[in-house]
């Protein structure tokens, strides 16, 4: 049997994932672990280029795939994109909503915008793409499965990330009353708690790949190593095939053990030039991420 025969043999096959933020990082990671698994996969994401880079992807494993510039703080675009992706494939078995963003500041700085952009994405985001995925799935009568990326965050907080942390234990606790809601119609709902994971997102976090941070990072992280995108969709794996079956309602962190280690962290002072070329990347990627996430028409 070929490695393709293989790929298209996996404990998902039929099935049609959603998946919001699917352009990079952790989604890009989740829409080929689910394709390699058998699943077709649909992305959205505010970066359409992004977005189409991972269908490219995902087509190369064997799976068809489809994408569109969605954003998740826009109702009407959201509905849509699923919309869209009912339409291409005539099914939709899995959602997973992704999308996210970070505004740090101090309670003393946060802007009334930095602020409300989290609350709609993180939150307001997730609940749309739920509802939205959830009301297709239940008028289809298939079930469904669905994961919500919330974080470590949702469980320990400090100075600066205060508001992410807000947002991501509201989705932590919006799943339980949703599988509650949904398991009548077949569709389990359940959350992730990813610790620090080598996306663009958390890269302040993670630092370089060779850097002071990512050391100290390492030391400190029972396992020894950052998180993988790849960690976080095998998980959404497992949550989506039928070993998952049973299980919905839950909040399960995978972190490789840091949150009872974060307290021991010492910055090393050596890091300031890490930090301050982290930083720089980061203005940057925010400001083109804000233009997107502003059209909301």
């Amino acid at each position: 049997m070929s490695q393709l025969q293989g790929q298209l043999q996996g404990q998902l096959q039929g099935k049609v994932a959603f998946i919001t933020g699917g352009g990079s990082g952790i989604g890009r990671g989740i829409a080929e672990r689910l394709a390699r698994d058998g699943a077709d996969v649909f992305v959205t994401d505010i970066d359409l280029a992004g977005a189409e880079h991972t269908v490219d992807l995902v087509t190369q494993l064997g799976r068809r795939a489809g994408a569109c510039k969605a954003n998740v703080a826009a109702p009407l675009q959201l509905e849509q994109a699923v919309a869209e992706c009912v339409a291409k494939f005539g099914r939709l078995d899995i959602a997973v909503a992704n999308a996210g963003i970070g505004r740090g500041a101090s309670v003393l700085e946060m802007t009334l915008k930095d602020w409300q952009d989290q609350l709609d994405v993180n939150l307001t985001g997730v609940f749309l793409t739920v509802q939205a995925a959830a009301r297709q799935m239940v008028r289809l009568g298939n079930g469904g499965r669905i994961v919500c990326i919330s974080s470590l965050a949702a469980e320990t907080t400090g100075a600066g990330i205060w508001s992410y942390s807000a947002t991501k234990a509201g989705v932590r606790i919006m799943v339980r009353g949703w599988a509650q809601e949904l398991g009548p119609a077949g569709i389990t709902v359940n959350a992730i708690g990813p610790g620090v994971i080598d996306t663009p997102l958390a890269a302040g976090l993670a630092g370089e790949r060779e850097g002071v941070i990512r050391k100290s990072l390492e030391q400190r992280t029972p396992v020894g190593r950052v998180g993988r995108p790849e960690d976080i969709a095998g998980l959404v794996s497992f949550l989506t095939g039928p070993d998952g079956a049973f299980m919905s309602g839950s909040y399960v962190i995978m972190d490789g053990g840091l949150r009872d280690a974060r307290a021991s962290w010492d910055p090393d002072p050596k890091a300031l030039e890490e930090i301050q070329r982290i930083m720089a990347r980061g203005e940057a990627r925010r400001a083109a991420q804000q233009a997107l996430l502003d059209e909301r028409d």
